[in-house]
């Protein structure tokens, strides 16, 4: 059976922050099947069910008028009707789904344990598997072995050359290289997989997944095939990436553990680090208008930049429940919710903020604004539908044969 985390990694990470949508997707799993009866969840579609808007949901999209919902043992709901009824997509993976994202009203893709990455082209009733951990196993593995024999050459310049600064700096990199290669070949020989935890496209041909570990691949044909891309990412230390996000078409920002903030300006092809003002896990970034970017993670804690990244200050929530999923409303008003019944508001793009916990709520991964004006929150207990002040509306839920 496939493991989360390769143990080589572990070991090296053991005093980080593991991402909050791992670690919840992760329990999600306690009623898996036991090891005699275990199928392979890449090659087992997902069961049908009537309970799927009741189970663990990681992430919801409006594409059109229909909005979809992807969460544990494979479960793909789509609603027509503003969120009050689900039916249930086919999917030929009953692994757990952390992230989905369209770029039209046919076209979407889905991300999530073992690397695996789903793609429909129907709006989301059916959908394909197009790439999972082996594959992406043996990508790492030969691009960490790219990357030692690179850093062992500028290791032996620096040393001819005589430079003592060049050489520190190769002596730590070709560590930092040998480890990811050790890593990668724990991961490869004992079919060991990592999640994937975000996507974004550009189009129905170019797009990135990214994920734990430091994670990242591109596609340039519609996710045919991919490209192993972490050697153009600022990440040494490998840290997880948790969401990416679009600023405009040349502009585009990642988060992640540890503090992680890092900004591309050539469409992703290169990605540097930002100085953050916090040393914790963020796990959402997004944009709103007058170039207004906003990340929050850990503790309630919220960046705002006006700058693209150039300077960030953190914000006062008046929360320290952790801050998982958000949405806008033309991008002037920011929604942002999270764990224990976290509901924040920020108006004129998070310039003022009205912070909203009550007692005894559940966790809550997403939330996206419905055609009505209304909000549509998944978690831990699947779906609930919220007016516009985060208040819970009395409106029966139900799912139907899909």
């Amino acid at each position: 059976m496939r493991t989360l985390f390769s143990v080589g990694a572990v070991l090296r990470s053991a005093n980080r922050f593991i991402s909050i949508n791992i670690l919840v997707a992760a329990f999600g799993l306690t009623a898996m099947p036991s090891m005699a009866q275990w199928q392979d969840p890449l090659d087992t579609p997902a069961m049908a069910t009537t309970k799927a808007h009741e189970s663990l949901l990681l992430d919801i999209v409006a594409v059109g008028e229909r909005l979809i919902a992807v969460g544990e043992r494979g479960h793909i709901i789509f609603s027509d009707d503003q969120g009050r009824t689900w039916r249930q997509a086919k999917v030929p993976v009953i692994t757990t789904l952390t992230a989905v994202y369209f770029v039209n009203e046919n076209t979407g893709w889905a991300v999530g344990h073992d690397a695996v990455v789903l793609k429909t082209e129907d709006g989301g009733l059916t959908w394909s598997k197009q790439f999972d951990g082996f594959q992406a196993n043996e990508m790492v593995l030969n691009q960490a072995k790219k990357a030692k024999e690179f850093y062992e050459d500028e290791l032996s310049k620096a040393m001819v050359i005589g430079s003592e600064t060049r050489i520190s700096l190769a002596e730590e990199s070709l560590e930092n290289a040998t480890f990811a290669l050790e890593d990668a070949q724990i991961d490869f020989e004992d079919r060991s997989t990592k999640p994937l935890l975000d996507l974004w496209f550009k189009n129905t041909r170019e797009g990135f997944v990214i994920g734990a570990y430091g994670m990242i691949f591109k596609t340039m044909d519609g996710g045919n095939t991919w490209s192993a891309w972490s050697r153009h990412v600022e990440n040494p230390d490998r840290f997880h990436l948790n969401s990416i996000t679009r600023i405009d078409d040349q502009r585009l920002m990642m988060v992640g553990e540890a503090g992680l903030m890092l900004r591309s300006q050539d469409g992703g092809e290169t990605w540097k680090q930002m100085l953050s003002p916090y040393d914790g896990s963020f796990f959402g970034v997004m944009s709103l208008a007058g170039n207004v970017q906003l990340a929050f993670g850990l503790r309630g804690n919220l960046a705002r930049s006006d700058n693209f990244g150039l300077s960030w200050r953190l914000e006062d929530t008046h929360t320290h429940q952790t801050l998982m999923g958000a949405t806008d409303h033309l991008g002037r008003i920011a929604y942002i919710v999270g764990n224990g019944g976290a509901f924040l508001k920020g108006i004129d793009a998070g310039q003022k903020w009205e912070s909203q916990t009550r007692e005894g709520r559940d966790n809550a991964s997403a939330i996206v604004e419905t055609a009505s004006g209304d909000f549509v929150m998944v978690g831990e207990s699947g779906v609930e539908i919220l007016d516009k002040t985060g208040e819970r509306l009395a409106v029966e839920i139900t799912s139907i044969e899909g």
